[in-house]
């Protein structure tokens, strides 16, 4: 059976990573026909090249918004240097990125498993996360977007592998490496966004708790991290610009509004992620691979059930709570994004505690015939096909591609620099973009107002009076 057991776990390796392959490949190719966008990337660099580097991200840090690093990124944008070619370039080191960290974070949870799995894992948890994200253009492709929520997730889970690796560090040279490589991580994490700010505060604050608790520790690790996390959340919190961002909506700043109305949507959301996609199947398939694991080798789960729980639960939630506070909306895409991200990290983590916990003290494994691990192994793939074809955003992923909507986007968006670069009038009339491949685009571009934040950002980028969006009458003109 062990032999059977090797088997089947190598097959299903090549089978998980087979399954991030489906979903990368398209996310690649579709990088080579991204583009910056009106809403926002071409503000951040007029305003640079307006009023210098420093001054443009200092006007927004005092009058927009706290998000310091978030700012930092954005006024460093590849536009900063004239250049498409770097919105191409991004997305995929930033995709890699992603799966690295999975793959970082697996390895050191499971350090006894091969790293074929480890990629594997990643490869499933990267799988899910496409088949239910709310906005791949939010998440990959927009600029503005991904620097304060998709960078500040990976530098989560690149920070919980630092913390990890720290304690497991023998040398003094190698914990002042990685103690300054994880206070730069809180320093960035913070200054990214306020959802991303309450998840690393959370996870400080129960890390505090933990060792205190359950150890009954503090060393200097701890004390520095709580130190650079509070120095960047003043840093946050001071900023004059904040307060632009509150008291747009009358229910804002309404905490129990805010409370309810965030367990609600988790709850909906909850519901959607477990029961219409193969999470539960894949969650069974976990189960055996920690049957297989000794307690020595779970040892990363071995924290109390109630704890994980609440973590998870307060994880999530808090992302979701700074929507409905700060302006009494409902969380736009890209933080569900990020609430999804986690959601699926923490619910395989979640199981392996409960796993940990009612198996620690006993060594006896999940005992599957072949015939068991025949029916799982049907009933995952046959789950798998049918969310892979029924996802929407697989479809819309590989029609953008197939059909040919991302390339006749990318030839319409060099037809717009041509026209900005030949035209010898101060006022341009452009056309509107007619292919629109919403998973790489987000779809907020010029108006036919000249005044719009949107027309003003991009002519003043490229040395115009006026740009305005071509309606029938100004064709007629």
């Amino acid at each position: 059976m062990n032999r059977f057991y090797r088997k089947y776990r190598i097959v299903g390796n090549w089978i998980n990573i087979l399954l991030m392959v489906t979903v990368l490949a398209p996310l690649f190719a579709l990088s080579y026909f991204n583009h910056p966008s009106p809403a926002d990337d071409y503000c951040y660099i007029d305003t640079v090249f307006k009023f210098g580097w420093l001054e443009a991200m200092n006007y927004y840090y005092s009058g927009w918004t706290g998000r310091y690093f978030g700012i930092f990124l954005n006024h460093s944008n590849p536009l900063l240097f004239h250049s498409v070619t770097g919105f191409k370039i991004l997305p995929v080191i930033l995709i890699s990125g992603v799966v690295f960290a999975l793959y970082s974070l697996f390895r050191y949870l499971t350090p006894t498993l091969s790293r074929m799995a480890h990629l594997g894992f990643a490869g499933v948890v990267f799988f899910l996360y496409m088949l239910k994200i709310a906005s791949m253009s939010e998440a990959f492709y927009w600029m503005a977007a991904f620097v304060t929520y998709t960078i500040p997730n990976i530098f989560t889970l690149l920070w919980i592998v630092l913390v990890l690796r720290w304690y497991r560090q023998d040398t003094q040279t190698a914990k002042i490496l990685l103690s300054t490589l994880a206070g730069f991580m809180v320093f960035a994490i913070v200054g990214s966004s306020e959802t991303n700010l309450l998840i690393i505060v959370l996870l400080i604050g129960a890390w505090w708790v933990y060792r205190i608790l359950f150890h009954r520790k503090v060393d200097g690790f701890m004390i520095a991290m709580l130190a650079v996390c509070a120095v960047s959340c003043y840093l946050y919190f001071s900023s004059p610009g904040n307060q632009a961002r509150i008291g747009g909506n009358p229910l804002g700043g309404n905490i129990p509004f805010s409370v309810m109305s965030s367990f609600k949507k988790l709850a909906v959301l909850s519901f959607d992620w477990i029961f219409r996609t193969p999470l539960i199947f894949f969650s069974l398939a976990w189960l055996v691979v920690l049957s297989r694991l000794s307690a020595g080798a779970r040892n990363y789960f071995s924290i109390p059930v109630w704890y994980a729980v609440l973590l998870f639960i307060g994880v999530l939630s808090a992302q979701l709570f700074p929507s409905y506070y700060g302006v009494g909306i409902e969380p736009t895409p890209r933080v569900i994004n990020c609430v999804y991200f986690f959601f699926l990290i923490g619910w395989f983590y979640v199981i392996g505690v409960i796993f940990h916990y009612f198996r620690k003290s006993k060594t006896n494994q999940f005992q599957f015939s072949v015939v068991r691990y025949g029916i799982l192994y049907a009933v995952l793939i046959l789950s798998i096909s049918l969310s892979f074809f029924r996802s929407a955003n697989v479809r819309l992923m590989y029609s953008d591609l197939i059909h040919g909507k991302a390339a006749a986007f990318d030839k319409e968006m060099y037809e717009r620099y041509g026209m900005l670069r030949d035209s010898k009038e101060s006022t341009v009339y452009l056309p509107p973009i007619h292919s629109k491949p919403l998973s790489i685009f987000v779809d907020d571009d010029i108006k036919d107002n000249p005044d719009h934040w949107w027309n003003k950002c991009m002519a003043g980028y490229f040395g115009r009076k006026v740009i305005i969006m071509k309606d029938s009458q100004s064709e007629q003109q």
